[in-house]
């Protein structure tokens, strides 16, 4: 055992030192290479994205650019006639989405709009309408008028008076009143029709004409119609009449402070919402629904927009003219470009060039607010899509406070990240570009080297494997050559004690010393049995060469299994009866005939009864039976004796096995008995079961077929190869 572990030692350290230590150092150097490459492929990703960033912020750059350019080659191109009713700043807003809106910084004023439809203005920034000169005529006539609706309730009278008063009346505004207060008395007096004809003749020639209340003539006369509908029971026009005022108030068509927005809009909403909870039922007026719906959404929406607009005008006026006297911001195409923040809300402002106001360019800026949403959604993303690779990237957006505003969704941490700014730093956001790490076994598929790599990986595993069946075939052997040692050794030692026996008994008995006949007929027997012994020790050792060799031949004829099972239990029970074995024996009884080897099938019973007798441990009984199961005839060997260990019940039908240590020691044998019982048996075409448990005795069993064996393996042992 020292000698094989000392062979198989030597043989690892050789493989170590000679294949080893220089495929470790090969593949060292592999990996130093592929380390440096993985090394170049994060510069060239790097890179990559470097571009990408720079792709990115030129497209934002072109495109805030071109609407810069555009806006002021028509501001200088059309400056005298630009003015804040100017269609042309309307076209150029639709034209280009990307601008939020225009304004104009005066030096001594507030921002002013000239194109912005704003929902409403603070609260006290309008003017309270004064009335104008009017003639003393036209008052005395609407005095009297009024003194004769709310004094004397003379409302036809009253009529007559209205009528005169407008006819002498010389401003808008007077005849406006006048009207007004003619439809008024209309719906006192109960003529409703000719009230809805007067309010509608109101909205048409005085709608923007402000009154002494400081609200549109045309706006009142509105609400005042929906009321008088819904007297007159016509709901489809009252429905119509107030959506149409939802309509132009968040279109931003009346000029109106916060307030009075807040409380026409409400009462336009609860106009629609009564009507329409009272036509539930009716399926043709769910339509009508979504469209109030929608007039909400579009509501908030501009309500939004209206606030963001009013919170510029009102607190960046300063940061304005500071930007544009200290060269603040990225001058771009003749002005400059700043975020601005203000009440908590975030601004991208490029200040353009002075507008001409009678030659004075330093009077009035035009300025544009480039509209973030618009900037995100549109151009950025679009520029993400064309330049970021659709797989293997990903990016995000960040604004000043690292707050994420698009992405292109989750990205590995440990990914490769690169960060950049805008050009100018406008927007003031920031760009990050992600990209999975070079992993070292992509590196292993794009690198050169790493096909050198896996060409040592064969290389090395096929050596591994070389090794690993050299170490295994030299353990077989050794362990094969151990075997056979120990089985010369054991033969010796079978072959000398019979032998000794023999000698002994011949000497005495021809030197005539044996005292009594029946002394030299037990000496005779003895002689006869230690003959048998060495015979069958003889036979199983040449048979086991002539199988090994593959030159046994069997002799196959019509066997009578129980005759030949009879005679090879009553043989044993002569050679070991004397010994106190009690063998018993049971057939079927009627029993097929087999083609068989009939000493073949002798011998290995006879190997059987040996083993049985040989681990027997003092249970002297052993039991042969034989009983037909199909189309096999199966004879079974049981003793009582040690048993088998479950994990050596494969192993001993092995050449030269014996069971454990302690058998070994104890019980003799060559370690061939078994191994012959397998080989002929399986020269029969059948197979041997073993049933054991250890401390209970084991049971052997003979599965022969009925058929005779295919003529192909006839009379040839089947592990013959020549």
């Amino acid at each position: 055992m020292n000698s094989l572990k000392r062979k198989r030692r030597r043989i690892l350290l050789l493989f170590a030192f000679g294949v080893g230590a220089p495929s470790l150092l090969l593949g060292y150097l592999a990996f130093r290479g592929i380390r440096n490459d993985q090394a170049l492929l994060e510069k060239r990703n790097r890179g990559e994205l470097r571009l990408i960033a720079g792709q990115v912020a030129s497209a934002v750059e072109k495109s805030i650019s071109k609407v810069e350019e555009d806006f002021t080659r028509l501001a200088e191109s059309r400056d005298n006639s630009l003015n804040p009713d100017s269609r042309e700043l309307l076209k150029f807003k639709k034209r280009y989405p990307l601008v939020e809106d225009v304004f104009l910084l005066h030096r001594d004023r507030a921002v002013h709009y000239p194109a912005a439809a704003l929902l409403y203005v603070p609260d006290g920034a309008m003017k309270t309408a004064e009335r104008p000169q009017e003639s003393a005529a036209a008052r005395e006539t609407f005095l009297a008028g009024q003194q004769a609706e709310f004094r004397a309730r003379d409302f036809k009278r009253a009529a007559i008076l209205y009528r005169q008063s407008r006819g002498q009346a010389r401003s808008l505004q007077m005849r406006g009143e006048v009207l007004n207060a003619l439809a008024r008395v209309q719906k006192k007096d109960g003529l409703f029709r000719d009230a809805v004809d007067t309010y509608k003749l109101i909205a048409q020639d005085f709608g923007q004409v402000r009154g002494l209340s400081g609200i549109p003539l045309g706006l009142a006369a509105g609400f005042e119609i929906v009321a008088l509908d819904l007297d007159l029971e016509d709901r489809g026009a009252a429905f119509q009449a107030a959506l149409d005022l939802y309509k132009e108030l968040t279109g931003g068509k009346w000029a109106l402070e916060k307030a009075q927005y807040d409380f026409f809009s409400l009462k336009a909403v609860q106009a629609l919402e009564t009507i329409l909870s009272s036509r539930e039922s009716n399926g043709e007026w769910a339509a009508y629904k979504t469209d109030v719906q929608v007039l909400k959404n579009r509501e908030v929406s501009e309500r939004r927009k209206t606030e963001r607009l009013l919170v510029f005008q009102a607190e960046a006026p300063s940061e304005l003219r500071r930007m544009a006297s200290q060269d603040s911001g990225e001058s771009r195409a003749g002005g400059k470009r700043a975020a601005l923040n203000a009440a908590g809300r975030s601004y991208l402002v490029s200040l353009l060039g002075p507008r001409r106001e009678n030659g004075d360019r330093e009077n009035v800026l035009w300025g544009l607010l480039i509209d973030r949403e618009f900037l995100k959604a549109d151009i950025l993303a679009k520029a993400f899509q064309r330049y970021v690779p659709p797989e293997g990237t990903g990016w995000a957006v960040k604004g000043p406070d690292g707050e994420r505003l698009m992405s292109s969704g989750a990205v590995p941490a440990d990914s490769l990240e690169l960060q950049a700014d805008f050009s100018g730093g406008f927007p003031d956001w920031r760009i990050e570009l992600r990209r999975q790490d070079p992993h070292l076994f992509e590196s292993f598929l794009t690198s050169g080297r790493g096909l050198y790599f896996f060409a040592f990986l064969l290389i090395g595993g096929i050596l591994i494997f070389g090794l690993v069946l050299t170490v295994r075939s030299v353990t077989q052997e050794l362990e094969l050559s151990r075997m056979k040692s120990d089985f010369i050794s054991t033969v010796s030692h079978e072959f000398k004690s019979p032998l000794t026996s023999i000698r002994h008994l011949a000497e005495m008995l021809q030197s005539g010393r044996v005292p009594s006949e029946d002394r030299r007929r037990k000496y005779y027997d003895v002689l006869v049995e230690q003959s048998e012994r060495l015979t069958r020790l003889t036979e199983n050792v040449l048979d086991f060469a002539r199988m090994e060799e593959g030159r046994k031949e069997f002799r196959f004829e019509p066997v009578n299994v129980a005759a030949l099972l009879e005679d090879a239990v009553s043989a044993a029970r002569e050679r070991v009866g004397h010994e106190g074995f009690e063998i018993g024996f049971r057939a079927d009884r009627f029993l097929p005939l087999l083609e068989a080897d009939g000493a073949a099938l002798s011998q290995a019973v006879d190997n059987l009864l040996d083993n049985a007798v040989k681990y027997s441990a003092g249970k002297k009984k052993i039991t042969v039976s034989a009983e037909a199961r199909g189309r096999h005839v199966v004879v079974s060997v049981r003793d009582f004796g040690l048993g088998i260990k479950k994990e050596e019940q494969d192993k001993v039908f092995e050449r030269f096995y014996r069971g454990g240590e302690e058998l070994t020691r104890t019980v003799k044998g060559s370690g061939l008995g078994l191994t012959l019982v397998k080989k002929i048996v399986e020269a029969h075409k059948g197979s041997v079961r073993l049933e054991s448990e250890l401390g209970m005795g084991s049971t052997f069993s003979l599965w022969l077929p009925v058929n005779r064996p295919k003529e192909g393996n006839h009379g040839k042992d089947p592990d013959h190869r020549g």
